[in-house]
């Protein structure tokens, strides 16, 4: 039998055969995990951003009621009296406005005074513990509306009183002369007897080159007393005698004076 001839080697080498996989060893099973409890939602971002702080709602003004405006309204006219007044009365001091101006203003100011007072005296008894509250400093103005309650010029005259010496003379003894005869038939109510002694006191700071005089002064400090009381006031028996006495005194004294001159 033939002997079968060896393939003949060629260039070209089988490949080799891959060996199959060895078998996987079965794996441990794989346990359940535990259940996932769902998250929270997640807050919006607008919440976890720090809030805008809105802006501040303008305050509204106090609501007054139509008697608390008109209070309002009074204290403030009565603040704005007693500055101007302050401002005139240092004004007068430094000569920098006339006697007439000076005297004309002061009027006006005191008679806008009185009324406020009057209509306050129940509310504002003490103008001073007002002035003091508001942070006011007004002695000018205190001694001119509460003290002496008439002008500087009323009291002690000055430069702008003029015309002739006699004819001021006469008009100073006529006041003396109605005043005494007032005092004499018993009158006693302050709104008879202060238009009286202010015309008094006027003629007498009118007379030019007036010396002083024992008893004149007397008549202008009764011109401070009437004007602090009320109108409905009067004036005590006592006071009626000392009146006039006080004012023969100085109607003397003048009279001897001319009598000098002479």
């Amino acid at each position: 039998m033939a002997m079968l001839e060896k393939p003949r080697a060629t260039g070209y080498a089988e490949p080799p055969r891959a060996e199959p996989p060895a078998a996987l060893e079965p794996s441990a099973p794989i346990e359940p995990s535990a259940p996932i409890e769902p998250s929270a939602p997640s807050a919006p971002l607008a919440e976890e951003a720090a809030p805008a702080v809105a802006p501040a709602a303008p305050r509204r003004g106090t609501t007054l009621t139509s008697q608390e405006r008109r209070e309002a309204s009074t204290y403030g006219e009565l603040y704005s009296i007693l500055v101007a007044t302050e401002h005139l009365e240092a004004a007068f001091v430094r000569g920098s406005v006339s006697n007439e101006d000076y005297e004309k203003a002061c009027t006006q100011l005191l008679a806008q005074f009185k009324t406020l007072k009057n209509g306050l005296k129940d509310k504002l008894p003490d103008i001073r513990a007002f002035a003091q509250e508001h942070g006011l400093h007004c002695p000018l103005a205190e001694e001119r509306l509460l003290g002496a309650g008439v002008a500087a010029t009323a009291l002690f005259g000055g430069q702008a009183a003029t015309g002739k010496e006699s004819l001021a003379c006469f008009k100073a003894s006529e006041n003396f002369i109605t005043l005494l005869d007032a005092v004499k038939l018993n009158l006693k109510a302050v709104d008879e007897l202060l238009p009286l002694v202010r015309d008094l006191q006027a003629s007498i700071v009118g007379i030019p080159n007036l010396p002083p005089l024992a008893g004149v002064d007397r008549v202008a400090g009764w011109l401070v007393t009437l004007n602090g009381m009320r109108a409905s006031d009067h004036i005590s028996e006592d006071q009626s005698r000392q009146l006039a006495l006080d004012v023969e005194q100085a109607y003397t004294s003048l009279k001897n004076w001319l009598h000098e001159k002479t």
